[in-house]
């Protein structure tokens, strides 16, 4: 999930070489790709790197970061310490009543080093760089990853031989955000880090969006629980469908917790079960095959990983299917059991076993019900004289 990690220094400059590891990089982005906003520690305290910044290659001291930035990438830093962000290269760097913010870009090939001090900036508006920096101390991680040299690998490694031209299929139909009226999150009023939902849909599902207009659908209500620094249910904004359909769904996932380089696909597999596939193809052909391919992958955590079975590998990103929820045909087995609502304050009630379905009420924690019947997760029940369901990840046998 398009989620906030706050990482140590270590752990932020592994997650930002993004590309799969061991193999030609795609050329798309460049080998420093952040797919979502990256906590840095410094001497002088915590930088973030936000989200969607993009270089050839980044590099962390205790005291600076020097990139290396090519034409048509974009590299910010943020600080919420308000730290001056003195630089070589005379970029000037904003500062505000909640933080100081520098934005790079280049139309050559250039190498920039923001040497951040221990003093504070005043909330005047832009503040102009400085043309010195402070050499570094400690030791050096580097994020860039060269390009390798092609060599035959072993079977155990990322990397897989290029398939033949007569072998490659572009891809023409996949939707992108641009092109169903996506500008910025900003512009659909929300913001990086928000969990959504379309009220009054008949689509009920949560989302979370990324900033580059594509979003996760979270397929279990229990995987949505394995992030409880999100808030919960209770902290879902709830928005329209338009917005939510603006935001192009996404099925792709990387380990961002054990920083696994190897990129995943969902295959759904029932209404709320999926498989994972690893997407075993080079940066390069993925990139061929989808030029957003990148865009498109969200940070999970393990848990959630670990949730999903594994199924067959597939080779090439056009064998990824549709991250849409399968609607099953319902198999009630019948059973007569008590359950108390436990691990949310509030269970949805439906009108059928689908989340997708009418929602007919709520039932608080602690409440105990009578099971009439299952299908697959969800739970029959009477609900006010009326036959309703409940999903049983929420349920604890009494």
């Amino acid at each position: 999930m398009k989620n906030k990690f706050t990482l140590s220094l270590s752990l932020a400059i592994l997650i930002a070489a993004f590309l799969l590891a061991g193999i030609n990089q795609a050329q798309a982005v460049g080998d420093a790709y952040f797919p979502q906003d990256t906590t840095v520690a410094l001497d002088v305290g915590n930088m973030t790197i936000e989200g969607g910044s993009d270089a050839d290659s980044v590099v962390a001291t205790n005291n600076n970061i020097t990139l290396t930035i090519s034409a048509d990438q974009t590299f910010v830093l943020l600080s919420s310490g308000k730290k001056r962000l003195s630089n070589n290269g005379g970029y000037s760097f904003e500062c505000s009543s909640t933080q100081s913010r520098i934005q790079i870009t280049s139309s050559t090939t250039k190498t920039v080093v923001i040497s951040p001090t221990s003093e504070t900036c005043e909330s005047a508006g832009t503040v102009s760089g400085s043309s010195s920096s402070s050499g570094g101390g400690g030791s050096t991680i580097t994020v860039s990853t060269p390009t390798p040299t092609p060599m035959s690998t072993p079977a155990s490694t990322v990397a897989t031989p290029t398939p033949t031209p007569s072998s490659i299929m572009i891809s023409t139909s996949k939707p992108i955000p641009a092109s169903l009226g996506f500008i910025s999150l900003a512009a659909v009023s929300l913001k990086d880090g928000d969990v959504i939902s379309a009220s009054g849909s008949s689509d009920p599902d949560i989302y979370i969006p990324n900033v580059h207009g594509y979003k996760r659908l979270f397929l279990n209500p229990a995987i949505f629980n394995f992030y409880g620094h999100l808030g919960g249910f209770g902290k879902v904004k709830k928005t329209t469908s338009t917005v939510r359909d603006t935001l192009v769904t996404s099925g792709l996932f990387r380990n961002c917790e054990t920083n696994d380089p190897k990129v995943y696909g969902v295959e759904v597999t029932g209404e709320d079960t999926g498989k994972l596939h690893w997407v075993n193809t080079t940066g390069a052909q993925a990139v061929a095959d989808d030029p957003n391919f990148f865009k498109k992958v969200f940070c999970i955590n393990t848990k959630e990983f670990s949730w999903y079975p594994q199924g067959a590998a597939y080779t090439s990103v056009n064998q990824i299917p549709d991250y849409t929820r399968k609607n099953m045909p319902s198999t009630v087995v019948s059973t007569a059991k008590q359950y108390k609502v436990y691990g949310a304050s509030e269970l949805n009630v439906r009108a059928t076993a689908s989340t997708a379905a009418a929602l007919l009420g709520k039932i608080p924690e602690g409440q105990v019900i009578e099971s009439l019947g299952t299908s697959g997760l969800w739970h029959k029940i009477k609900y006010q004289n009326k036959d309703a369901w409940v999903h049983g990840s929420y349920l604890k046998a009494l």
